[in-house]
């Protein structure tokens, strides 16, 4: 598998074809995971924000689920931009997955102020976690 930076064009046709409504805008950073024959199998957004990240849109097709992409295309993700906290908001599927990366849950009054409208929209549809943070710079 090949982790590359991606375009708005190639991810947001990724989520058409997976009948996904995320989709990419300009300012995010955007990653791939490709494949041998060179086919997206995995994506991730990472929203930049004035002192930190937030990671959003995580998707691998369906055909791929499973194997492990999304957790290597995460943590390469992370790594390649260490140098800053990144936010999530897992899905209570996820939510192991993100803990065993190395994600910590973060109190209510932690959050920051730009991610409370996501997380109040969020809460209304899942049960279960918050707001998650990784900081690789303590690492």
């Amino acid at each position: 598998m090949q982790h590359i930076l991606s375009s708005c064009q190639q991810l947001n046709q990724f989520y058409k074809q997976n009948k996904n409504k995320a989709r990419a805008k300009p300012n995010d950073l955007m990653y791939a995971a490709l494949n041998n024959e060179g086919e997206i199998c995995s994506v991730l957004r990472l929203l930049p924000y004035n002192g930190f990240l937030f990671l959003r849109s995580v998707l691998t097709a369906e055909t791929h689920r499973g194997s492990g992409i999304a957790s290597d295309l995460i943590k390469h993700a992370v790594k390649q931009q260490q140098s800053h906290l990144i936010y999530t908001l897992p899905t209570p599927q996820a939510l192991r997955l993100y803990q065993r990366l190395g994600f910590q849950p973060v109190s209510q009054s932690e959050i920051p102020a730009p991610l409370l409208a996501s997380y109040r929209r969020f809460r209304r549809s899942n049960i279960g976690p918050t707001v998650m943070v990784i900081n690789m710079t303590v690492r």
